[in-house]
């Protein structure tokens, strides 16, 4: 429902905003908006017109959540214009009027409006006013004794190119979206340098913060599809180094900053640089501590900080960091699933995930794709655990038929590999030990890429490695993690 969806992506601030702004408006006291937007922000979301009216009434119900979600959208769109916008407004305000003060012929003073108003725009790199400025220069060009005329044409020249960049960028930045969301497991870094070299993009300190964000997020993102983030490594703390030196711009773009941050560390903690991952964590929640955007990136701060716990020998310390949120969500979720895995606790973990109550499909849609593959094999891996015999082959059945051709299509066989893998050691579990199995193992996970096995996946490489040596699973990862420490050393993985 989109209205659940709206009022969940809204921070405590803006909820009480638009709580605000509905018993400012309403002309009766016991208005039913303010009523059902309190029950969907308590995540009371059964049966929502029976709660309201007392009976179904989908038709008066309907109508209510359509006047909900327009007053929520005038509240967010009055909030963004007043407070972000509010350089592009004071520039636009500038132009507008150094346009009257030309056309009223008090030239000295429209000069010098004019000037402010391209000064703040290329402190803010606002691009498309700029236009507007240069333009208005151009036409007044007599009155502008300060530059020559040919200056004034390379000044423009070099915006409108900026310009040009950064609309090739969100061209770029949308059809590499696009091509991940219709096959999410696609060679998605071909993709990416196609696409780049379609637009021409390339890292350039010229480029907006958008721009730099935009395109973090889309080298991520391919990253992530493919489960390989040393390949963007370099090119990533590349941009982020041009971030870094547009401090003075941080303020204006707190949330992409916020966001970029919460990439960066991700990336580094999947190429197992763990410090630096940590210390952008620290700057993460110093920076989004009493910060309207603050709450959009809490779930990051809590998974990525359990994730560099787990994986520097500090399970317990993960564990507390994700039962002692209040958040609750998918991937967290399923991160505490497998902290109680590697502690053995394979009960507590089981349980956590009968939680999950929605179909497949549906968290394909609300997470994605591959969080969905990761749940069913860590599911295969619990069941496995407690022997749960008939659930086990039910459930290698299900994903056979659910994602067998799918990842066969899109050519990951990786992960059918090491499912097919654990199915063999289940099948035959006194010839665990044999030579065949460990030699299938090796492939699946190290020869096929020749490429540094990500963090993630080493979990899974340490599970069934665990149970083939017949010893701790925590201890065999913390093992084939410092054997690996060095991206280039795959071959200490092997036996």
């Amino acid at each position: 429902m989109l209205l659940i969806n709206l009022i969940e992506s809204l921070s405590a601030e803006e909820q009480q905003k638009v709580l605000k702004f509905l018993k400012d408006n309403n002309q009766r006291g016991d208005a039913k908006n303010i009523l059902l937007f309190n029950y969907i922000r308590k995540g009371k979301t059964d049966r929502l017109d029976e709660r309201i009216y007392g009976k179904p009434s989908k038709n008066a119900f309907y109508a209510l959540c359509n006047r909900l979600q327009e007053n929520i959208v005038e509240v967010v769109a009055a909030q963004s214009f007043s407070g972000e916008t509010s350089e592009e407004i004071t520039c636009l305000k500038l132009l507008l009027a150094s346009r009257i003060f030309f056309e009223k012929q008090v030239f000295p003073l429209a000069v010098k409006t004019l000037q402010r108003s391209e000064d703040l725009a290329k402190e803010f790199e606002l691009y498309s006013i700029l236009n507007e400025v240069y333009h208005t220069k151009i036409q007044y060009a007599k009155h502008q004794k300060s530059k020559s005329l040919s200056d004034l044409f390379n000044e423009a020249n070099k915006n409108l190119a900026s310009f040009n960049n950064e609309f090739q960028l969100n061209m770029a930045y949308a059809e590499i979206e696009t091509g991940l969301k219709k096959n999410p497991l696609q060679n998605s870094k071909k993709l990416v340098e196609n696409v780049f070299s379609k637009f021409h993009i390339k890292a350039e300190e010229t480029l907006t913060y958008k721009s730099l964000f935009q395109l973090l997020s889309i080298l991520s993102a391919a990253a992530k599809q493919q489960s390989d983030y040393f390949d963007i490594l370099e090119y990533s703390t590349t941009l982020f180094s041009i971030v870094k030196k547009k401090s003075h711009l941080i303020e204006k773009h707190e949330y992409y900053y916020l966001h970029m941050l919460s990439l960066m560390a991700n990336i580094y903690f999947r190429t197992k640089n763990f410090k630096k991952s940590l210390l952008l964590i620290a700057e993460l929640k110093e920076k989004s501590q009493d910060n309207k955007f603050g709450d959009i990136f809490q779930e990051d701060l809590i998974l990525l900080k359990a994730l560099d716990l787990i994986y520097t020998n500090q399970l317990e310390n993960a564990i507390i960091t994700l039962e002692d949120s209040n958040l609750k969500s998918p991937n967290l979720n399923l991160t505490l699933a497998v902290c109680f895995i590697l502690q053995q606790k394979h009960q507590k973990a089981y349980h956590l995930l009968k939680e999950f109550q929605h179909s497949d499909h549906w968290y394909e849609k609300k997470v994605d794709l591959l969080w969905v593959i990761k749940k069913n094999v860590i599911q295969i891996i619990i069941l496995i655990e407690l022997d749960k015999v008939d659930l086990v082959y039910q459930h290698f059945h299900s994903f056979y038929k659910r994602f067998g051709n799918r990842l066969k299509t899109l050519g990951e066989d990786r992960i059918l590999q090491f499912t097919q893998l654990i199915k063999a050691y289940y099948d035959n579990p006194e010839q665990d030990r044999s030579s065949k199995l460990k030699r299938q193992l090796e492939n699946s996970f190290l020869d096929a890429s020749k490429k540094p096995a990500d963090i993630l996946m080493l979990g899974f490489y340490a599970w069934i490695k665990s149970k083939i040596e017949k010893e701790d699973v925590y201890g065999v990862l913390l093992n084939i993690l410092d054997s690996s420490s060095h991206p280039n050393q795959i071959d200490k993985l092997k036996y």
